[in-house]
């Protein structure tokens, strides 16, 4: 990665971080504003669902089964991987969305919005990066594994493991 594309990366990072902690400080604050129980229990199921999902998909990379070119690069294809592309990311987007639901404000909902549109944006970046260095190992794996909608991808792992 050269040095502009590094900066703008921590930049990215850098925003991320700093808009994530001001959601999180406003769902603090603002908590259950609209007093609409409903989405504040649908809330709380998403953020344990989504930090659970985030945990295991931390835990799945670091012990997954990983292939590689020439002993090179690796990717995880197992656990959450084998269901949705970026299970990590996927979990800081039910993370976010949970925390505008737990909040109930415009407010949360603006920075959920621009926080799921850079992870979003950062997908689109680590598949152009994994293209390049995987080239048709990673491409046989975007045509198997959808990004991130994890129904599909239940119901293709099924598909596949009927097959198989």
């Amino acid at each position: 990665m050269n040095y502009e594309k590094r900066i703008i990366h921590l930049i990215g990072h850098f925003m991320y971080v700093v808009m994530y902690c001001l959601l999180i400080l406003f769902c603090i604050l603002h908590y259950n504003l609209a007093n609409l129980r409903i989405l504040l229990y649908s809330g709380w199921v998403i953020l344990i669902f989504g930090a659970l999902f985030l945990l295991w998909s931390s835990q799945s990379r670091k012990g997954g089964r990983m292939r590689g070119d020439e002993g090179g690069e690796i990717f995880v294809e197992s656990g959450p991987y084998a269901l949705v592309r970026h299970p990590e990311f996927l979990g800081h987007i039910l993370i976010i969305s949970a925390l505008i639901l737990m909040t109930q404000h415009w407010i949360s909902l603006i920075i959920g919005l621009m926080l799921i549109g850079l992870l979003s944006s950062a997908m689109v970046m680590e598949e152009r990066e994994n293209l390049e260095k995987f080239g048709d190992a990673y491409r046989d794996y975007m045509e198997r594994v959808p990004r991130i909608n994890l129904p599909a991808g239940i119901i293709k792992r099924a598909i596949r493991g009927r097959r198989e």
